[in-house]
């Protein structure tokens, strides 16, 4: 996550490869992996290694909280509990070493236009980004995304990620006093 010049944050987004039984091409925040019961936090870091190529560490890491997410698609019903965490480290595209076979392409897109797109108020939005290349190298060029090509979520999901993001590059208490999700 990066603070923009204009004062608003910028978000990461990934594409879910074509193999993934759930919203498979679609547009998504980073990370979303999975990870076992007991895990815990050494979990979600170890895919934020594994899917992007970055190393942090727990201190890295700000927790927003976390929500209930139901994905039902023909043949899977997906029932999980979900921690929201934010990488509060300027981001260059440059920086990341995705896995081609887990993140195909990703993206750095403008809260503003994030909220936008995911609210269905403009039907596409450019951003920088690129496709991951054999040797997890992004090849940076210009992107449009459009809204059919978020992963559907429920609750204004990333309206709140847009939020959270703002209060934190702007140096707000983001605390756990305040429910996020």
């Amino acid at each position: 996550m990066n603070r923009r010049n204009d004062g608003d944050v910028e978000i990461l987004l990934q594409r879910r490869p074509a193999n993934k039984d759930t919203s498979p091409n679609l547009w998504d925040v980073s990370v979303g992996g999975h990870y076992s019961a007991g895990e815990g936090l050494e979990g979600g870091i170890r895919e934020m290694q594994e899917e992007l190529g970055l190393s942090v560490s727990p201190a890295d890491l700000i927790q927003a909280g976390w929500r209930h997410n139901v994905a039902e698609e023909p043949g899977i019903h997906d029932r999980e509990v979900q921690d929201i965490f934010f990488l509060h480290r300027a981001l260059r595209l440059e920086d990341l070493r995705p896995d081609p076979a887990e993140v195909p392409e990703v993206a750095l897109v403008s809260g503003a236009d994030l909220r936008k797109l995911a609210q269905g108020r403009v039907l596409e939005i450019r951003a920088i980004g690129g496709l991951v290349d054999p040797n997890s190298l992004v090849q940076k060029r210009p992107l449009v995304l459009v809204s059919d090509e978020l992963v559907p979520r429920e609750n204004h999901y990333y309206e709140k990620a847009v939020r959270f993001g703002r209060a934190l590059v702007g140096g707000k208490s983001v605390g756990r006093r305040r429910r996020w999700w």
